[in-house]
């Protein structure tokens, strides 16, 4: 998710584009389209994520010692084709490469395809709608193997319809809200972890850290399905929880924390200064913490518990600040599920079918796992286990 900006102007998109044409003729870019089996049209997608309403406190707080382990075991994909051999060119379109996450899921990519000896290019949204379509139409020019990015595929179905048109796989990272193949939005295969387990685990958090007695405040952004979906996995349980309360849901524009002062200090006086505050993104949480120490309540009565997992999350749990627990998605073990997906789909085979299982960072491990680099990143090896299905290697990792 990023802030949304006013968009930018037809001259500055055209002037892009003609840099990315000249780009593709000086640089040879223009030459390494996609492989001849490659197939761009999705295959079928997978089903829904299931909610599950209901945790007693026994099974929540055993829910939560699960998800809080290291996560050691590769429990992904341990077959697959060989990835095709030439020089081969990925496009990572980044909506806003000033937001950390999607730094870190192009690092991946970049990564990833540095082992297959493909090349990457980078192409920066700048955190407008206009901008990128821009982007995602230099991808084009420059008649890419593959595009791969975490842009809101519904705002870009015009050059991802003529992306698929063109052969050309599109690849999504948290571009729309559940994993897996997207045929209606034309992506070849979305790369997320299941948002009902997000939400379940928050929700477990919750009810097992107050032993089933928590007061809960839901913020959500509503314009984003995901979040909308996050909110209800998370918000069933606590509502089932026969001595817990959600006291509000708060529809809020993550992008606009100008009002977080004013939320929180309604919130403060509505509900007094001992509460639990769940949410889908952490991006809200830098200015909650802000305002909530301006109105001096206690950070040993008020925990903020999230999603996503940026730096910011890493530091506040780690000095006790307000926020106490968050659900992260994996920084470069995204970029190497969406190259894998690359992979298939040269080779005209479904991407594999498979999602991260889902972690927790609290206090106690907030080093563990990628933590100490402010990210998570399972230590299940997972380079090493695709690179070998890539290079046709025997396994052994």
């Amino acid at each position: 998710m990023f802030e949304t900006k006013l968009p930018l102007k037809k001259a500055s998109a055209i002037k892009r584009l003609a840099a990315a044409a000249l780009c593709a003729s000086v640089f040879g870019l223009g030459a390494v389209g996609a492989h001849a089996a490659t197939r761009a049209q999705p295959f079928p997608e997978w089903p829904a994520p299931v909610i599950d309403p209901t945790l007693s406190v026994d099974q929540a707080k055993a829910l939560v010692a699960e998800r809080s382990k290291p996560q050691t075991e590769w429990k992904g994909p341990t077959s697959g084709p060989r990835a095709p051999t030439g020089q081969f060119t990925i496009a990572w379109v980044s909506s806003d490469q000033s937001y950390t996450p999607y730094v870190y899921w192009g690092l991946g990519v970049e990564q990833a395809a540095k082992a297959l000896g493909w090349k990457v290019v980078t192409l920066n949204g700048q955190g407008t709608v206009g901008g990128t379509l821009a982007a995602f139409q230099q991808a084009l020019s420059l008649n890419v193997a593959a595009i791969i990015t975490p842009a809101d595929a519904n705002a870009l179905q015009q050059p991802i319809q003529d992306a698929v048109k063109r052969g050309i796989p599109v690849i999504g990272i948290h571009a729309t809200a559940f994993p897996g193949p997207a045929p209606k939005l034309g992506l070849y295969q979305n790369i997320a972890s299941n948002p009902a387990e997000i939400g379940q685990t928050e929700a477990a958090y919750v009810i097992a850290d107050s032993n089933g007695t928590a007061h809960d405040i839901h913020m959500v952004d509503n314009s984003y399905a995901i979040a909308r979906f996050k909110a209800q996995a998370t918000i069933q349980p606590i509502q089932h929880c026969a001595g817990c309360k959600l006291l509000t849901v708060v529809n809020q524009p993550i992008g606009d924390p100008t009002r977080m002062p004013s939320t929180i200090s309604g919130l403060l006086s509505r509900f007094g200064d001992s509460w639990y505050m769940t949410t889908c993104c952490d991006g809200y949480y830098t200015a909650a913490a802000a305002a909530l120490r301006s109105a001096g309540a206690s950070p040993e009565k008020i925990h903020l518990i999230g999603a996503d997992g940026p730096p910011a999350t890493y530091q506040m749990i780690r000095k006790g600040q307000y926020q106490v627990a968050d659900v992260p998605e994996p920084s470069s073990l995204f970029g190497f599920e969406a190259v894998d997906a690359a992979v298939h789909a040269m080779v005209g085979e479904p991407p594999a079918v498979f999602t991260q299982p889902t972690y927790i960072v609290t206090k106690d491990n907030v080093e563990a796992e990628g933590g100490n680099k402010n990210q998570f990143i399972p230590s299940n090896n997972f380079a090493c286990h695709y690179e070998k299905i890539w290079l046709g290697q025997a396994t052994g990792c």
